[in-house]
């Protein structure tokens, strides 16, 4: 799939945002990379309206549920304004996630998100992620057996 120059920054936004943000730890570049009135879509993981409630959101996860916690992108796609991202996402347990005391059990679980740009910004973010894939690793549910 060949991409135009506008794409390649596209890919260069998002990207820039998992290296720094998501896997570096840095808060402080999200006002460089999302739109004031952004939207985040995270499934099971609730949804984010506007820069300050993301930001809010991001802040508790960095001091959250999970610690060594590292996205590594499988397969990048994009066309126009959309970027799409195949990754697995992981980390170790220690802290409550969904109402669960810490596991101490690491975990990795795969995903997708699609991104829209607008300005050189990411202005709408949706997820889905392995959540029931995460839950049964840490050994927070189980699956009902065959027999």
């Amino acid at each position: 799939m060949s991409t135009t120059p506008n794409t390649d920054a596209n890919i260069a936004v998002v990207r820039r945002f998992i290296d720094e943000v998501v896997n570096g730890g840095n808060l402080d570049a999200i006002d460089e990379l999302w739109a004031k009135d952004m939207i985040w879509r995270g499934g099971s993981l609730g949804e984010h309206h506007g820069i300050d409630a993301y930001k809010t959101f991001m802040a508790a996860n960095a001091a959250g549920a999970f610690t060594g916690m590292h996205l590594d992108i499988i397969q990048t796609i994009a066309q126009d304004d959309t970027v799409a991202l195949l990754f697995t996402n992981g980390g170790t347990h220690t802290g409550d996630f969904m109402g669960a005391a810490p596991t101490g059990k690491h975990a990795k679980w795969l995903g997708t998100g699609v991104y829209r740009i607008e300005n050189n910004k990411i202005a709408e973010a949706t997820f889905a992620e392995d959540i029931l894939g995460l839950l049964l690793q840490l050994g927070i549910t189980t699956l009902p057996s065959a027999a």
